[in-house]
């Protein structure tokens, strides 16, 4: 039976109010969604209702959606994110569970099944695998760059639309080129009205560098330690081609599958949805 969208969640973890939104019943097995950057729990509403027989906790990551944005004295740097599902799963009384994970979704999606690989019996990840690794030599250099653009960010404005279709057309026309009605299905959860403009609602500081990124021996420890199987679908037409060093980490992942897919990035939520939901239902 095809899964249904049930009702909007909250979860609380470390003094934050993070949104959700449920699709399924609770009996079946439970999976957690996450969105790419700068997206939010809709870009799973294409996709879901092509799946069958699981209960689906779609989450809007911190600083993103309807979630919270993270403190001043916070950041973004991908592994709190780890903590933040992991507290979705507790309060949701889910010992086990499997993952859905979409772009920096699915990046985050690999980090929790290395660091609790007892628990993360599955994971879905949707043209998304790990980031780049970078050279340990390099850290004081990134790092300087990190503290100047995380000042930069905090202090900008989200930018303003005049009204709600040309907010829309912006994600059109983004970095990431994407179909009108995949940009309005976003819209819907991640555009809010303020004083007559229309505004994306995402932390201008996730556009910041990362304090810290992770070493090729760092993902390695991640990543080597899954234990639950892995299915990994590549967009043919993605703007985010794995690089050589990501590649060659492939191995790393015991079971993992490697699928690849006619689509953009956004395959799962574009013309696509319905060929990635059947693939991803293998998985659960």
């Amino acid at each position: 039976m095809s899964i249904e969208f049930i009702r909007e969640r909250s979860f609380e973890n470390n003094g934050l109010t993070f949104a959700a939104k449920e699709w399924g019943r609770s009996g079946y097995p439970p999976v957690i969604a996450l969105h790419g950057w700068l997206d939010n729990a809709n870009t799973f509403d294409r996709m879901l209702p092509h799946m069958e027989n699981v209960h689906v906790i779609a989450l809007d990551l911190a600083g993103h959606g309807r979630s919270d944005f993270r403190s001043r004295d916070s950041g973004y740097d991908i592994w709190h994110d780890i903590a933040d599902v992991m507290a979705v799963a507790d309060q949701m009384g889910w010992e086990t569970f499997g993952l859905i994970g979409h772009s920096r979704g699915a990046i985050i999606s690999g980090l929790v099944a290395g660091t609790y690989p007892e628990r993360v019996t599955s994971a879905a990840l949707i043209d998304g695998y790990m980031p780049l690794p970078e050279e340990a030599h390099n850290t004081a250099k990134h790092f300087a760059r990190a503290i100047h653009e995380n000042k930069r960010f905090a202090a900008a404005s989200a930018t303003g639309f005049q009204d709600y279709d040309r907010a829309i057309l912006a994600r059109v026309n983004g970095f990431v080129k994407l179909e009108h009605e995949a940009a309005a299905t976003l819209a819907e959860r991640g555009v809010e009205e303020i004083d007559g403009l229309f505004y994306w609602r995402n932390d201008q500081r996730l556009k910041a560098a990362s304090m810290i990124k992770l070493s090729k021996d760092h993902l390695h420890s991640f990543l080597s330690a899954i234990n639950g199987r892995v299915l990994l679908i590549q967009a043919e037409n993605s703007v985010f081609s794995p690089s050589d060093k990501q590649s060659e980490a492939f191995d790393w992942i015991p079971h993992m599958e490697i699928v690849k897919m006619p689509g953009s990035h956004h395959l799962h939520l574009e013309g696509q949805a319905e060929q990635v939901a059947v693939k991803v239902q293998t998985l659960f």
